[in-house]
């Protein structure tokens, strides 16, 4: 098991800068997941960490020493790649073991590693397979083997589930969750999907433009996001997100939505401001689905809405229902056994307990 320090990282390609002065510490035993869509540079830090990308400026240091001119097989690293990069003329057992044999390890020591990982795996029985003649989650699997067994320090993963069906990444997040726990061995892990990067972070690091925009556990991402950035990638069905203005009436801190007819006041005084905003200042408010819901006699801070559905969706264990609201479209996430029609009205609730609110202009959180 190791630390990883990563300091003031930058990496260009030609005149696009792909990584902006990224800094990032990883303690012995975590599991940290670079969470980003496609393009914001997490694919390249992983690569650099592992030594197959050049660094431009900065430094990476595993447990203190500085790894930058450090050659990949040197840096006691194992990668799984999101292309399973097997053998396709050896069998299993051999595109398992090819590392130990280049190491020069012994058969013995070789041997007793194949067993246990293949077993932990649950490809024992497969080793005299060749990679044609196995699955998508077989093959994913051999190519976590070939990295178990090199005991490295760190596990580097590169989307490593992409390529499976939606069943099978179930199947494999949950395997991949139950090695780290049986392992404690230091995971960086990236990914495009936000289930899994919530289901196996202990930290997430979520990246956009060459930039790791926010770090912290799965819930502090979810529940205080710090950007508008984040607030929207993060969760399914997206957050809701309504343009208004900051006011005070009285000793009360009020949001006013931008589109409105009548006038309606939303009661900000149980948000905990990082710095109040000024009178009239341009806001975003956001709010979670599943907080538009039935009104709930144990919330102390809810608004009361009646609101009209224009779409509902049933995932089967409740119903996700789109409303107009004040010029924007928001969704709930309600309880599968009511009874919900088209364009009629129905009386919710918004809990004002859970909002989040960013400045427009900066897009951060306030």
């Amino acid at each position: 098991m190791a630390t990883l320090k990563v300091i003031n990282l930058t990496k260009s390609f030609g005149n696009t800068k792909v990584l902006k002065q990224i800094n990032l510490k990883v303690n012995d035993g975590e599991f940290i997941v670079l969470l980003g869509p496609s393009g914001c540079g997490k694919s390249t830090l992983l690569n650099m960490i592992a030594g197959l990308e050049t660094v431009d400026d900065g430094e990476i240091l595993i447990d203190e020493y500085v790894v930058n001119r450090v050659e990949p097989k040197d840096r006691n690293i194992a990668m799984v790649f999101q292309s399973y990069a097997l053998y396709p003329a050896m069998t299993v057992r051999n595109n398992v073991i090819f590392g130990l044999k280049q190491r020069k390890i012994s058969k013995e020591h070789i041997e007793k590693s194949l067993n246990h990982f293949s077993k932990m795996l649950k490809i024992d029985q497969l080793l005299d397979r060749k990679p044609a003649q196995l699955s998508g989650g077989q093959r994913q699997r051999v190519a976590m083997g070939r990295a178990l067994v090199r005991e490295p320090q760190i596990f580097l993963f590169d989307e490593p589930l992409s390529n499976l069906d939606a069943k099978l990444r179930v199947e494999m997040r949950h395997e991949i969750n139950k090695l780290h726990e049986s392992l404690g061995t230091t995971m960086i892990y990236v990914t495009h999907d936000q289930v899994e990067a919530m289901s196996l972070a202990t930290r997430i690091a979520v990246m956009n433009e060459g930039i790791i925009q926010q770090i912290g556990t799965p819930q502090e991402i979810y529940d205080k996001p710090n950007s508008i950035f984040v607030a929207d990638f993060i969760g399914s069905p997206a957050i809701n997100l309504i343009q208004g203005k900051f006011y005070k009436d009285g000793t009360i801190s009020c949001f006013i939505p931008e589109q409105q007819k009548e006038n309606v006041k939303i009661s900000l005084n149980d948000y905990s401001f990082i710095s109040e905003p000024k009178e009239g200042q341009e806001i975003i408010l956001g709010f979670r689905p599943e907080h538009l819901n039935l009104p709930d006699t144990s919330l102390n801070s809810q608004m009361a809405v009646s609101l009209k559905p224009s779409l509902i969706e049933l995932t089967g264990y409740e119903k996700e229902v789109s409303f107009e609201f004040y010029g924007n479209e928001i969704t709930g996430r309600l309880p599968r056994h009511i009874n919900i029609e088209l364009g009629k009205p129905i009386s919710l609730s918004i809990d004002l307990s859970e909002i989040s609110i960013f400045d427009k202009s900066s897009t951060m959180r306030i």
